[in-house]
């Protein structure tokens, strides 16, 4: 045995904001298909759809591939970095999601695009995600 080995690595992402309110912690069960979800992916659970990250769902392929906007409620924000597949047929894929504290408003991620096109920001979700005691603080960087 080593005495001084090395067996992780920590690097801050300024995802968590502040320990001021309890963070609190669920297993869920990611739709697989949605390829790589990176930490701070913010999770809608929608009745259609199940656990998903993003504004906007996709459904078929090709010609017939039909986007549209998730309907559904805020869950959660992902405490890591979740490989889904590229197969939506798959079993769902266990996951964590962050069920209630402070975050960074610039570190929680939203994926799809709103009504008019644009890239979804996650201004449009924070009186949701208050709702469910998940709370966006700004944070400075250094």
């Amino acid at each position: 045995m080593k005495m001084f080995e090395q067996t992780g690595e920590f690097t801050p992402d300024s995802l968590i904001a502040s320990a001021d309110f309890p963070i609190l912690k669920e297993g869920i069960g990611l739709k697989a298909g949605q390829g790589i979800l990176k930490r701070g992916s913010l999770i809608i659970r929608s009745e259609k759809a199940g656990y998903i990250a993003g504004a906007t769902i996709t459904t078929g392929s090709g010609e017939t591939a039909k986007t549209e906007e998730v309907k559904g409620k805020i869950f959660g924000i992902l405490t890591d970095d979740t490989d889904t597949g590229t197969d939506a047929a798959g079993d769902n894929i266990p996951a964590v999601c962050y069920h209630t504290g402070v975050f960074n408003r610039d570190a929680v991620i939203v994926t799809g695009t709103d009504e008019s096109g644009k890239n979804a920001t996650v201004d449009k979700y924070e009186d949701d995600m208050r709702d469910v005691s998940l709370f966006l603080r700004n944070v400075q960087n250094y």
